[in-house]
């Protein structure tokens, strides 16, 4: 079924999820190669990864390495009920709530790493920020670099929900958050105010790492807010 919708990344989501329910593929089975996935839904290579990421955020797919792509045997049914999924294949209209959610949850998970954060968490997180300034020139790499920073910060709150609820939200518009770097002067904020909550968690300040976060987060806020804006115009 070819796809000619705007949203590429979501149609093949919705249309994956239908064929689910139609018996095109079996919980627990590998699924068919990306090769072949583009070709069945007409998209690229790259919309079909963005999807699969999709699909494996929510738990419905799981990577194997060396092993292939399988479907996850599900005890509740129908994948495509799910309130929550609803939320995470989204349209534009609903990526401000993401946002909101990842201010709510991001602003926690540093609050606790300030407070929980080993040595080895330190590292991590700095092997995010050096990764960064060796991007400052590449948006995609540096766009890498950046999720890899919320998710080590994340990880250092030994909070295994949060941190799957951040890799989560993430993931449900990983496809947009290079754009954020291609305004002017954006990355080069980005990477002060990662080295400022890293900061507040190498000297565990829970308080001030929570509010940097907090803060930090309201870049993707104003471009969505933009976004919207024009395509309701």
């Amino acid at each position: 079924m070819a796809v000619k919708r705007i949203s590429l990344v979501d149609d093949v989501v919705n249309i994956f999820l239908k064929d689910v329910e139609d018996g095109v593929y079996t919980y627990g089975d590998k699924l068919p190669s990306q090769k072949e996935l583009a070709n069945r839904y007409e998209v690229s290579l790259i919309v079909i990864r963005e999807a699969l990421i999709k699909l494996s955020a929510v738990g419905i797919i799981s990577f194997h390495q060396g092993k292939g792509t399988y479907l996850n045997k599900s005890e509740a049914g129908s994948f495509a009920q799910s309130e929550f999924s609803s939320l995470i294949f989204h349209n534009i209209n609903n990526l401000l709530e993401i946002v909101e959610a990842r201010q709510l949850i991001e602003s926690e998970t540093s609050s606790l790493a300030a407070q929980r954060r080993t040595n080895n968490n330190l590292i991590e997180i700095e092997k995010t920020i050096d990764g960064m300034k060796r991007s400052l020139n590449d948006n995609e790499n540096f766009a890498r670099w950046d999720v890899d920073f919320h998710i080590a910060v994340a990880a250092a709150s030994k909070n295994q929900a949060l941190q799957k609820m951040t890799t989560l939200l993430i993931d449900s518009y990983r496809s947009e958050i290079s754009k954020f770097f291609q305004v002017p002067g954006v990355i080069e904020r980005i990477l002060t105010e990662h080295e400022s909550i890293y900061y507040q968690i190498l000297n565990r300040n829970s308080k001030k790492a929570s509010l940097i976060m907090r803060n930090h987060l309201k870049l993707p806020e104003k471009v969505f807010s933009v976004k919207i804006a024009e395509l309701n115009n």
